[in-house]
């Protein structure tokens, strides 16, 4: 049998399968310089709850990363159902991040749709958050007209954003 990966696609004149292999989004990972202090900012910030904290070292991970690997990951979670994963690498060794500019080819935010996005900004600020927007930013058009957003900086510069949809 073999194995062909989606991105190759389908061949010139090839049958499309008569399943499609489904997807659903699984987590959200982030790199961090300080395991402990994540797990306590994302859950004193947002409400996320810690559901596992791990320490590993094993060949498969450096299979998975491409290189040697020795790290501590939590898995923690929402009751509405989203995963946030915090890794922190002891080896390889850690880089830090070139810069938080959000224009970065390969810049990565999590975006968290709130209700009462003033209270989640201040609950946010509280723990530890720095602000981008001095404050919610209404959208003036487009299919979120009237919602209000906002960029906020975590523990090691990752962007959060935090978006209210417009009241239905």
């Amino acid at each position: 049998m073999q194995i062909r990966f989606p991105s190759a696609g389908v061949l010139p004149g090839e049958a499309l399968p008569a399943f499609a292999p489904t997807v659903r989004f699984g987590h959200v990972g982030i790199t961090v310089s300080d395991l402990g202090r994540s797990i306590g900012f994302y859950g004193a910030a947002f409400g996320f709850e810690l559901t596992m904290r791990v320490r590993r070292s094993a060949p498969w991970i450096g299979e998975i990363i491409g290189a040697p690997a020795d790290l501590e990951f939590g898995h923690m979670h929402l009751e509405s159902g989203m995963h946030l994963e915090l890794i922190q690498y002891r080896a390889p060794a850690p880089l830090s991040a070139e810069d938080e500019l959000t224009w970065r080819h390969g810049h990565q935010h999590v975006c968290l749709t709130v209700s009462g996005i003033e209270a989640w900004v201040a609950r946010a600020l509280a723990a530890g958050a720095r602000v981008v927007s001095d404050a919610p930013v209404v959208i003036p058009e487009g299919k979120n007209s009237g919602s209000r957003c906002c960029y906020l900086r975590g523990p090691d510069g990752e962007t959060i954003e935090l978006f209210e949809p417009v009241a239905a």
